[in-house]
């Protein structure tokens, strides 16, 4: 049995929204599609949510795994199945908080050329201001390395903070009115002004036969964030590139479109996990292309 694309959602928790995911991909036009909804360990009720929701719906298939294993591995774990059980020829990766119109698999497909190994959509936040492409880059070798000494670079920074707020409690109201922190896309997601050979949004994108022609997954060492620069890493080595698509927009719910240091705890964890994920990311650049493909 050939599948033309599956859509491999990854749920953790939050039902409400992977409902509002499965609806739009039930509503796609065109035909061959089936829809893959993952389980990361959420430890709740929420499958069995999602299962009486959707009792009784054809094409879609619900996989439950044991603990979170991460974005990497719990889409790989969808990928896996599609392509083994399913005969999937593309898989369409995405959050479970976003949502789309009914063209935008065969939106995505047409866009499936030569030479092309990831697709990404017109993706916009929920006040429908486009958002940053998280990797835009000619080199991301080059793109990898900077993000880690970024990272490393504002880390030393936090921790001096954290020791001046604690000599200086009265600091941080001060400080309150200066906006002294990056918005949460950066520096791993770039401004749209010029896109380059390598252009991967990380909510939502396509993984095509071509792809599949050289890999089998996506990289599976690394938690949560840097997966997009992985897969630019991985397009770079076999010598075919990652787009953005002009589709349909997709609606990424937990996009967002300006900071504000109410976040800022949210902003240190993301770092914190960016990081880890960067210093596990490293060897990659190192490895040649064939040594990838073992992984």
């Amino acid at each position: 049995m050939k599948t033309r694309l599956a859509v491999i959602i990854l749920h953790y928790k939050n039902y409400t929204e992977t409902i509002d995911c499965i609806h739009s991909a039930l509503k796609q036009n065109g035909s061959g599609y089936e829809i893959v909804v993952v389980d990361n360990g959420s430890g709740d009720n929420s499958l069995k949510k999602l299962k009486e929701v959707f009792a009784g719906a054809a094409h879609i298939t619900f996989k439950r795994l044991k603990q979170n294993t991460g974005f990497a591995r719990g889409n790989n774990a969808g990928i896996r199945y599609a392509r083994t059980y399913l005969g999937a020829e593309n898989c369409f990766v995405c959050n479970s908080d976003i949502v789309f119109e009914e063209n935008l698999f065969e939106e995505l497909l047409a866009a499936a050329v030569k030479g092309v190994g990831v697709i990404s959509p017109a993706v916009y936040d929920r006040e429908y201001h486009k958002q940053p492409i998280s990797v835009n880059t000619r080199n991301p070798y080059i793109s990898m390395l900077f993000s880690f000494l970024y990272l490393y670079y504002q880390s030393v920074i936090d921790r001096v903070k954290e020791r001046l707020y604690k000599l200086l409690p009265f600091l941080p109201v001060l400080l309150s009115g200066l906006n002294d922190s990056p918005k949460p896309s950066e520096p791993l997601a770039e401004t749209e002004t010029k896109k380059k050979a390598y252009c991967i949004q990380g909510c939502a994108f396509l993984l095509t036969k071509e792809f599949f022609s050289h890999y089998d997954k996506l990289y599976p060492n690394t938690f949560l964030y840097c997966e997009e620069l992985n897969l630019a890493v991985y397009l770079k080595k076999a010598g075919i590139k990652g787009i953005i698509a002009d589709t349909s927009p997709v609606i990424h719910k937990g996009g967002q479109s300006t900071y504000s240091q109410n976040n800022r705890e949210r902003i240190l964890i993301r770092r914190k996990y960016a990081k880890k994920s960067l210093l596990k990311s490293l060897p990659l650049l190192l490895l040649p292309y064939t040594g990838i493909r073992r992984i």
